[in-house]
């Protein structure tokens, strides 16, 4: 007896029970998938409202935090600038000044770094975070790299300048021939003295910010080269070459501004500053130690808050692209269904 039609029979009424099954199955899923598709909306949408909530509140303490490191460093600048070293107070003003120029370079630095890390993941594109956004927080840096900058001028410019001091001063008493006819004492002025290190001090840091300008210059030339260069890249996109002409124009504003900074500083006029006491001098010394380290805090928690709001808004934005890409398959869909 042949069996072969029967088993033939049986293979195909298999094949045909679980192609019903599969495509069961199959048409399930899609319904499945569809319904779990309009749940996720809500889901999502509760979601960028939370990270937007979270974007906004650690943007207040970003600007809190600014707000405070500003105003602090602002008042101090601003006491700096108006007084100098007496012979009593020897270079103690000199130092303080000195300090709070290098916190401030510190501060710029700090911004700088953090401006060209945005740059380049504008430039790259991977975050996700929409371009105008990125600017305006590059925007934000800048902002305080100048006006960083713009207070380590004021204090530069308020060190004493060079005065002609006579070296020595004359003094009756004390002086003898041994014969009853007194001679004159000749002693080093002690306003000479004070003179010699106001002149050391303020050279040195003339020499320490005029070199910290020619290195941002030094930085603002290669950039702008740089950028030129990619602009004669011809498969650019429209944004891409928007952004990099952009970012040019940003540096020669900068490189502009840098080089005036330093003609600026290679003719200061003499300062209208007053001479300050020993324990005046003293108390300006522990006022400047408790600034630079609520500034260097301050700096550290500023750097940290603009990494994590770079983190939040690249999950929102990413969030929100998912959003309007799941809303437009729901509705192509259902459009598709009517017909």
């Amino acid at each position: 007896m042949n069996t072969q039609p029967n088993t033939l029979r049986s293979i195909i009424l298999v094949i045909a029970i679980a192609g019903g099954s599969t495509w069961s199955s199959l048409a399930q899923e899609e319904k499945i998938d569809l319904e779990a598709r309009k749940r996720s909306i809500p889901i999502i949408e509760e979601r960028i409202s939370v990270r937007t909530s979270q974007i906004a509140e650690i943007g207040s303490e970003i600007l809190q935090l600014h707000k405070r490191m500003d105003e602090k460093l602002s008042r101090m600048v601003d006491r700096l600038a108006a007084v100098k070293d007496s012979v009593r107070s020897a270079h103690s003003v000199g130092k303080v000044k000195m300090e709070v120029i290098d916190g401030l370079q510190k501060a710029v630095e700090a911004f700088q770094s953090r401006r060209l890390a945005l740059e380049r993941g504008l430039l790259e594109g991977k975050s996700g975070i929409p371009p105008e956004v990125i600017k305006n927080e590059i925007g934000h840096f800048d902002h305080h790299v100048e006006m960083h900058i713009e207070q380590m001028l004021n204090i530069s410019k308020s060190f004493t300048q060079d005065e002609n001091v006579k070296r020595y001063e004359s003094r009756v008493e004390g002086g003898s021939y041994g014969s009853g006819w007194s001679r004159p004492l000749i002693k080093v002025s002690d306003k000479w003295r004070q003179n010699q290190k106001d002149r050391a001090m303020d050279k040195k840091q003339r020499e320490d910010v005029i070199t910290a300008l020619k290195k941002s210059i030094a930085g603002c030339e290669a950039r702008i080269k740089d950028l030129r260069k990619n602009l004669e890249d011809k498969s650019l996109s429209e944004i891409d070459r928007g952004v990099i002409q952009s970012d040019l124009d940003s540096h020669l504003s900068m490189l502009q501004t840098r080089q005036s900074q330093v003609e600026e500083l290679l003719v200061v006029e003499k300062p209208n500053t007053t001479e300050i006491s020993r324990d005046a001098a003293a108390e300006l010394e522990e006022a400047v130690a408790d600034l630079m380290g609520d500034i260097q805090r301050d700096l550290q928690t500023i750097i940290l808050k603009h990494a994590q709001l770079s983190g939040e808004q690249s999950k929102l934005f990413k969030l929100q692209e998912n959003l309007e890409a799941r809303k437009k398959w729901l509705e192509e869909y259902e459009k598709t269904e009517a017909k």
